[in-house]
C-alpha cells in the first residue's frame, strides 16, 4: 500500500512515522525547514511510550509523490480547501482520502473537490506537536484514530485501512457512526480549547478555577444544543462525559490552539468556536459564550496574520 501524508505536523508526523517504520511505502507532503530536516535527517518521535527515528521521503511537490492508495489529510482546517486542490496529483481513481482534522466541515470540502466516493471521515485523539524541525513531541496516551464511512456502512476499503493501521501498531477504530464521533470531539475541543487559549492557561488551571470551569461547561452545552437542532444526538450525558474526560487529562496539558497562539501561528478559530457561532445563527440558536471566545481569538488571529495591523 502506497500512503501519502498531507501535513507533517503533530498528527501527520506521528502516525506517518509509525506507518513508515512498519514498512509501508509512505510519503510526506510538507514544507519549510521542517520538511528540509525530515528529508535530510529523518523524522524523530519523542514519546513516553518510546522514542525513535525513521528515514522518510518528504517533499513540497505532490507531483513528486504521485498517486497513492491512501492519503491521510492532516492539514489545519483553514488550509483545507487550498490543500485539497494541491493534493490532486496524489489522487487517482482508487485513492482513499481520510481526513484527520479538527472541526466538522472538512469532509464536505474534500468531497466537493474529489467526490464523495473518495473521502472517509476521521479524527485523531493525540497530544503531539512539532517540537523543532524534524522532531515530533508526543505526550500522554498513545495516539488513536477513529474513522469511518460517512454513509454509516463498513466497506472492504475501510477494513483494509484498519488492518494497515493495526499492522503499524496504531490504535484505530472503525466507527459505524463517524458523524457522532466527530461532533463529540468537536464539543470537547470547543469547550476546552476556547477558555484555555483565551486565558493562556493549561487545562488544569481552567478546570479548577470555578469561573473558567463554568465557562467550559457552558461552551459545551451550546455545542450540544446546536448538534441537537441539526438532528445529531450525542447522548443525554454528552456534556458530562466530556467534562469527565477533561478532568482526566494531565493538568499541564496545553491544547493545540494555545500552542499556536504562543508560537504566533494562525489558529483554527473559525473551524471551532466560530463554526458554532455560524451554525447557531443559521439555526436561530443563541451561542453567546462561543461568540465571546470567537471574538477574542479572532482579534488575536488578526494580530498574528498581520503584525503591522496593530
Amino acid at each position: 500500500m502506497k500512503i501519502g501524508i498531507a501535513g507533517a505536523g503533530g498528527v501527520g508526523g506521528y502516525f506517518g512515522s509509525f506507518l513508515t517504520a512498519a514498512g509501508f511505502d509512505t510519503h510526506f507532503l510538507a514544507r519549510g525547514r521542517h520538511r528540509h530536516v525530515m528529508a535530510e535527517e529523518g523524522l524523530q518521535i519523542h514519546s513516553g511510550q518510546g522514542s525513535f527515528r525513521v528515514l522518510v521521503h518528504a517533499t513540497p511537490e505532490p507531483e513528486e509523490i504521485g498517486p497513492v492508495d491512501l492519503l491521510l489529510f492532516c492539514v489545519k482546517s483553514y488550509d483545507t480547501s487550498t490543500a485539497a486542490v494541491q493534493i490532486s496529483p496524489m489522487v487517482a481513481e482508487d485513492t482513499v482520502i481520510v481526513s484527520l482534522q479538527n472541526g466538522v466541515d472538512n469532509v464536505e470540502k474534500l468531497m466537493d473537490i474529489h467526490g464523495e466516493e473518495k473521502v472517509l471521515a476521521g479524527t485523531a485523539f493525540i497530544e503531539a506537536s512539532i517540537a523543532s524541525p524534524g522532531v515530533i513531541l508526543h505526550r500522554g496516551r498513545p495516539g488513536r484514530i477513529v474513522f469511518g464511512e460517512v454513509c454509516r456502512r463498513s466497506s472492504g476499503r475501510s477494513l483494509d485501512i484498519l488492518h494497515a493501521f493495526c499492522r503499524a501498531g496504531i490504535e484505530a477504530e472503525l466507527s459505524e457512526d463517524i458523524t457522532k464521533v466527530l461532533w463529540s470531539k468537536f464539543l470537547f475541543i470547543c469547550g476546552v480549547h476556547g477558555p484555555s487559549t483565551v486565558t493562556r492557561s493549561p487545562l488544569g488551571q481552567v478546570r479548577t478555577c470555578p469561573e473558567t470551569r463554568e465557562l467550559m461547561i457552558g461552551l459545551m452545552r451550546e455545542v450540544d444544543t446546536v448538534a441537537r437542532r441539526l438532528g445529531i444526538s450525542l447522548g443525554e450525558d454528552a456534556v458530562e462525559r466530556c467534562v469527565e474526560l477533561a478532568d482526566s487529562y494531565n493538568p499541564q496539558f496545553r491544547c493545540s490552539m494555545l500552542r499556536d497562539l504562543e508560537w504566533k501561528r494562525p489558529m483554527e478559530v473559525e473551524a471551532l468556536n466560530g463554526m458554532v457561532v455560524g451554525l447557531g445563527r443559521e439555526l436561530h440558536v443563541e451561542t453567546p459564550l462561543n461568540q465571546s471566545i470567537c471574538a477574542c481569538l479572532s482579534l488575536e488571529n488578526q494580530k498574528i496574520l498581520n503584525p503591522f495591523w496593530t
